[in-house]
């Protein structure tokens, strides 16, 4: 049984729990992936030098269209 809060985030993001729950494993997944890419920056900053910033702003702007409609 889901918490009113939690219904209350469902509603407001216009999602079912299992569609939630769906995009939050697909934004981790992204995230996950983009730490070797972070770590090889960390040692050679030529290399993916705007990879993880793109790819955490599309997530956002994602999210934000999203919550916009």
């Amino acid at each position: 049984m889901l918490s009113k809060q939690c219904k209350a985030h469902l509603e407001e993001v216009g999602e079912t729990g299992l569609q939630h729950m769906g995009k939050a494993l697909m934004v981790a997944l992204k995230l996950q992936l983009l730490v070797p890419v972070v770590i090889i920056h960390s040692v050679a900053p030529r290399f993916f030098t705007k990879t993880a910033t793109n790819t955490m702003r599309n997530i956002l702007n994602d999210r934000k269209q999203k919550t916009d409609k």
